[in-house]
């Protein structure tokens, strides 16, 4: 069989957009346009601006969501509530089901897609002024026990308006960029929601934090700067004034398109899922987000358990944040838009071999307790290379899929996809979540007169109070978390001998393969 080269395949994929090619003049005319605009963008520049702010906006609630787990470490028994916990991100994870109804009905007088962002956001900003002083007694602040039903559900409902949000956000994407610049959708998805959940975790856990606030200020205090309270209240006001200003000063492009109704939509989508390419790759996705997945949920609990201060891990997280936020518009800047699974496939083994330092990082941290200059020096290095590789395959992917959306049903098509990759990296984490306390293995100590440690017959498993009322103490002999992260590098190795060939092929395929035409509608 003779396969194709790159720019064979490239002009098979645009033979169903090939134009007149345009005169000399106009030709003239556009690139003294694109010159003009930053990066090129030309009139794209105000669209891109738009677009971050709103993908800023979105973040906030999610890191908002994602700092409740550091809080509550160590105020809750073993892994398992944690593990209930990280439905809340679940909604990101099922927004497909409501995508069509967000696609097909709007007014027409408001904007296909401000007729739902602009409630939605007003709706995000009345919870956030609604439920502090709920998520603070949930949280135990007052020396409560920890609630961890409350929290759930408040912070799920926010993280269902935040997904309802992205699917108009994604939607309109697609049409506020001109075709050449639909990348930069990607860009401003990875920058914008990185810099907004900064805002809600690693920014709010630092305003938190009594030791580093008392690094700025001139008195020593037991509080830190800002409360939950406070942030909340702060970001609900945001919220509201910013969706103001969008309601009345940004007006969307006239949709020519015909709508094709809800109904259709529904059976659009349940036809691009039937899609062969559309399989492969959600395949391709999840087995590589399962072999990430204790890694990404469990390292910095671990770290945590180990005896790593909370604050410490939030100021050299913080140090990260700028490169974080400058990596995708690097990457961006040099990533062959036409073949971005390349870049994909390439930051697998570099992820791979960070998360197994990540691994030894944790196994130290256990076996020597002690955090001295080596340990942060590594752990920083560690987690650059790390974020690095993370950040080449999102924006990769982001890109991809951008690439490949219908624009009939842009909304839809772009969540369709992201809530594949969403769902394979949400469940994966909840089964660590949920395993690691199963797979580890720890037995109740008494130290007898002699010193010799002595074994009482009292379980550990998930309840360490009982072993500590009995005068005795867990010791982990097998921690689950290790067992974990061999299997994942085990999956990641398989993918990359036998399953990214596979996934390289995805982006050779004629782009009228991903789209529902009448021929395989009948199929």
């Amino acid at each position: 069989m003779v396969e194709l080269r790159e720019e064979d395949t490239l002009n098979l994929r645009n033979r169903a957009v090939i134009k007149p090619a345009p005169m000399a003049s106009e030709q003239k005319e556009d690139e003294k346009k694109a010159s003009l605009g930053f990066l090129g963008l030309g009139d794209d520049l105000k669209g891109v601006g738009i677009l971050m702010i709103l993908y800023i906006l979105q973040g906030v609630p999610l890191g908002l969501a994602s700092s409740i787990p550091i809080l509550i470490q160590g105020k809750i028994k073993g892994y398992a509530q944690q593990a209930a916990f990280s439905i809340v991100s679940y909604p990101f994870s099922c927004k497909l089901l409501w995508a069509p109804i967000v696609d097909c009905f709007y007014v027409k007088a408001l904007g296909r897609r401000k007729s739902w962002l602009v409630p939605l956001q007003y709706c995000i900003g009345a919870v956030m002024l609604y439920i502090p002083n709920v998520i603070s007694s949930a949280l135990g602040s007052n020396g409560e026990e920890v609630n961890i039903s409350v929290l759930a559900g408040w912070f799920c409902f926010l993280t269902f308006l935040a997904a309802t949000q992205d699917i108009a956000v994604d939607g309109w994407a697609i049409t506020m960029l001109s075709r050449k610049n639909v990348g930069w959708a990607s860009t401003c998805n990875t920058v914008g929601q990185t810099i907004g959940f900064f805002l809600g975790y690693l920014f709010f856990l630092a305003l938190d934090s009594p030791q580093f606030c008392n690094m700025f200020r001139g008195e020593q205090s037991d509080v830190g700067c800002v409360s939950m309270v406070a942030y909340l209240q702060f970001w609900g006001c945001v919220f509201v004034l910013t969706t103001t200003l969008v309601w009345i000063f940004v007006r969307e492009k006239d949709e020519t398109e015909e709508d094709d109704g809800c109904l259709q939509t529904y059976k659009q989508m349940l036809q691009i899922l039937r899609l062969k390419n559309v399989l492969q790759y959600a395949g391709c996705i999840f087995v590589i987000k399962a072999a990430f997945a204790p890694i990404d949920a469990l390292s910095a609990l671990k770290l945590l358990e180990a005896g790593l201060s909370k604050d410490v891990m939030v100021t050299l997280s913080a140090m990260l944040m700028p490169l974080q936020i400058l990596l995708p518009l690097v990457i961006t800047k040099f990533t062959n838009s036409q073949f971005p699974l390349n870049m994909y496939i390439s930051g697998v083994l570099p992820r791979l071999l960070a998360g197994l330092l990540t691994t030894l990082l944790v196994w130290s941290a256990f076996s020597y307790r002690s955090f001295g200059p080596w340990f942060f020096l590594c752990g920083v290095l560690i987690q650059i290379f790390y974020s690095t590789a993370c950040t080449m395959m999102f924006v990769a992917q982001m890109m991809y899929n951008a690439s490949v959306s219908d624009v009939r049903i842009g909304g839809t098509y772009m969540t369709l996809l992201n809530t594949l990759i969403n769902i394979s990296g949400t469940v994966p984490q909840t089964i660590s979540l949920w395993a690691v306390d199963r797979l580890t293995i720890s037995s109740c100590y008494s130290s007898s007169v002699t010193g010799v440690k002595e074994l009482l017959g009292v379980s550990c498993y998930m309840d360490k109070e009982t072993c500590a009322a009995a005068g005795g103490q867990c010791v982990t002999e097998v921690d689950g978390f290790f067992i974990m992260m061999v299997v994942g590098a085990l999956i990641a190795l398989y993918w990359k001998l036998y399953l990214a060939p596979v996934f390289r092929k995805l982006q050779y395929q004629p782009l009228e393969s991903w789209h529902v035409t009448e021929h395989t509608a009948d199929i």
